[in-house]
């Protein structure tokens, strides 16, 4: 993947031009896997590696590291509690919403139903279930790697670029919009949701001054919609 040869004058258009030549980057893989197949499989690893190796080589440049951009386990305590304790609040009004979402949704249009979610009908009945299989075990270990690389390179590394000339809000609410475009590399109006959860990221970021709470947040929502899914459909 083809990144910047060199930072730019500024940190917000350096961060920008970073985040432009990953998803192109990511969007040419996924264009060459129409032809090839066998390359879909791999966008989600590419993906990881050019979420952990981009910010670490730019970080370079400027002599910083990995901390400088959350990456750090020394308020583990402070994390685990807010990451943790917003999890408790938050995922079980999901859920509430996830089947009231699902239920409405059958209701709807065929092509509406395609713009707002990837589920054929709702209206189904809610049993909650966690599978236990090996297939399950590897998404779940897939989502811990997509979730703490997503979040080192957005509320890491992007956040501290554009905080070095922007304020916090205005800062959170641009990169949670790069990180929903980001998910567009599956062209599906409904991936744009993400924008939401985003900002929860970005506050556990800024409450904590790490990635770490942010990252188990965005980790344990992407277990709890698997759980779901499988739970609903």
């Amino acid at each position: 993947m083809t990144m910047p040869a060199a930072p730019l004058a500024g940190p917000v258009r350096e961060a920008v031009a970073v985040w432009a030549a990953v998803i192109l980057g990511l969007a040419a893989i996924e264009v060459i896997a129409l032809a090839v197949p066998f390359l879909h499989g791999l966008v989600g690893a590419v993906a990881v590696a050019a979420f952990l190796y981009a910010p670490v080589r730019y970080l370079e440049k400027r002599g910083q590291d990995a901390r400088d951009a959350g990456w750090r386990f020394d308020r583990l305590r402070q994390d685990l509690a807010w990451s943790l304790g917003t999890c408790a609040l938050v995922l079980p009004l999901f859920a509430l919403g996830f089947f009231l979402f699902t239920s409405w949704l059958g209701r709807l249009p065929a092509p509406m139903q395609a713009m707002l979610a990837p589920y054929a009908k709702g209206g189904l009945r809610f049993e909650l279930r966690v599978p236990i299989s090996l297939e399950f075990a590897g998404q779940v270990a897939g989502n811990a790697a997509v979730a703490f690389a997503e979040e080192f390179f957005y509320r890491g590394y992007l956040t501290l670029r554009f905080q070095e000339r922007w304020s916090a809000v205005r800062t959170a609410v641009v990169v949670a919009a790069l990180f929903a475009v980001g998910h567009l590399l599956e062209p599906a109006p409904w991936r744009l949701a993400v924008f939401f959860p985003a900002l929860w990221f970005a506050w556990l970021r800024w409450r904590t001054g790490t990635i770490l709470g942010a990252s188990i947040a965005h980790f344990l929502s992407n277990v709890w919609l698997l759980i779901l899914e499988r739970s609903t459909f």
